[in-house]
């Protein structure tokens, strides 16, 4: 059996499931999901804390709790104490044989080797932890929820458009939280301007569906655009409907976010063409981020 913690936003949410499943399918035993974090802010490393989110979903869950995760309740409890000293004794997992931490943000093929009961701890942001079952995931990460009204309408105005693009723009706390801010840093309209120039360039009459937490910014500087262009509000209470919306898109333009990421993979079209940010964080340029992004997409 192992368990995975599930933290951060609706974006890490899904990579935490879908690790969870796609190593579970390998290893041929059962997963937990460890929701603590999202139901206690108190217990939240991050500065803004999130919600769980996955009940949005179709998705497969069975929760830990303190009788099924027992010597890791301490351990959970205080995670701040706990990670400081696992990071002194990096490397030293012997001294805790069931708890496996992520240690870097590259993919790591040595999840699929592990013995006996495991606490898995990360972000494990790679499409490669579940490319094996991926069709099974695409199935699960789907509305549990009938769409809203305005939804739908929105759903056939991208069905009825020729070649319909999604554009993602992360800005709300990469803007209004200094350390996300310093972590992440928004994507400039130099990338924008040359991600829409190379959709311009190999898609025919493209119609760009603009997705963003920040509608107005969006309207103002994506109007002067020379193809049809439609600005979406985003909302964290209709963060599956957005995903939806996004996945009914021929081709994407995403942010460097979680969020945007499962927008563009949810696209099971062989044909899509994926656009992402070459630099993933502002404040680790050369960090080894290679494994985020699926085979195929390109990188500007």
């Amino acid at each position: 059996m192992i368990t995975v913690r599930i933290q951060g936003g609706t974006g890490n949410q899904l990579f935490q499931y879908a690790f969870a499943r796609g190593v579970a399918a390998r290893l041929k035993t059962t997963y937990l999901i460890d929701k603590k974090v999202c139901d206690d802010a108190r217990w939240d490393p991050h500065k803004i804390h999130r919600k769980y989110s996955l009940n949005l979903f179709n998705t497969k869950i069975s929760f830990a709790n303190n009788s099924t995760l027992g010597g890791f309740v301490w351990i959970r409890k205080h995670y701040k104490i706990f990670d400081t000293f696992y990071k002194y004794l990096r490397g030293k997992r012997l001294l805790l044989p069931f708890y496996y931490p992520e240690r870097t943000f590259a993919y790591d093929p040595n999840v699929f080797d592990v013995k006996g009961s495991k606490y898995f701890d990360g972000d494990w942001q790679s499409d490669k932890y579940f490319n094996h079952i991926a069709d099974e995931i695409r199935d699960e990460i789907t509305p549990a929820a009938p769409l809203s009204a305005q939804t739908e309408a929105i759903k056939i105005e991208i069905r009825k458009a020729s070649n319909p693009v999604s554009l993602h723009v992360r800005r709300g706390d990469y803007v209004s939280d200094p350390l996300a801010a310093q972590m992440h840093g928004i994507c400039s309209m130099s990338y924008y301007a040359a991600a829409i120039d190379h959709i311009e360039k190999n898609v025919e009459s493209p119609h760009f569906f603009i997705f963003s937490d920040d509608y107005t910014w969006s309207v103002e500087n994506f109007k002067h655009l020379k193809h049809p262009v439609t600005c979406i509000k985003g909302s964290e209470k209709s963060d599956y409907e957005d995903l939806t919306l996004m996945s009914e898109c021929r081709h994407h333009i995403i942010a460097n976010s979680s969020f945007g990421w499962w927008g563009a993979w949810l696209n099971a079209r062989k044909d899509k063409i994926v656009i992402a940010p070459r630099m993933w964080f502002r404040n680790a340029p050369k960090a080894d981020t290679k494994d985020i992004y699926p085979e195929g997409w390109i990188r500007l």
